[in-house]
């Protein structure tokens, strides 16, 4: 005779408006993925091409934010310019607003850049606070010190 605390119970009963799971609407582009591989295997690449190519993914519909952190305009050039880069508008407009776009300093794009590559990253992690582009900034846009940041203080 089995013990009542061994006996295998069935598994609970989902509720009917759960049975319906969402499904995943990305698609993985192969054929970019094998354009990219042979451009690797050439001597010179020119990867330039594929910055014009390869338009960022239209931003997650943005939360509540502060109006010290808006992001700039849509209209705004400098922001259209870097946009126009391959790089996506809701990061860039983040950027612009912490480093802005001074000639006079060393490598503006590179901050620019920086900070969109760590934003997205942040942003795909599932980081979407309204605090994480001004942590980036003070951070020197490093996202191992703002996720440490945003997991040690309180929600």
């Amino acid at each position: 005779m089995i013990k009542p605390e061994y006996r295998i119970t069935p598994p609970p009963q989902l509720a009917p408006h759960m049975a319906d799971i969402p499904r995943s609407t990305f698609n993985f582009d192969f054929e970019y993925e094998r354009k990219i591989l042979a451009e690797a295997e050439k001597e010179n690449p020119n990867w330039s091409k594929f910055v014009v190519e390869r338009q960022a993914p239209p931003p997650v519909t943005p939360q509540t934010v502060p109006q010290q952190t808006r992001p700039a305009s849509s209209g705004d050039p400098v922001v259209d310019k870097y946009v126009a880069m391959g790089l996506g508008r809701e990061a860039v407009s983040f950027a612009v607003l912490n480093f802005g776009d001074n000639p006079m300093k060393a490598c503006p794009f590179l901050l620019v850049k920086e900070f969109v590559k760590s934003y997205n990253i942040l942003h795909e992690m599932g980081f979407t606070s309204p605090n994480v582009p001004e942590l980036l900034a003070i951070h020197d846009n490093d996202p191992d010190k703002v996720i440490q940041r945003l997991l040690s203080s309180p929600s």
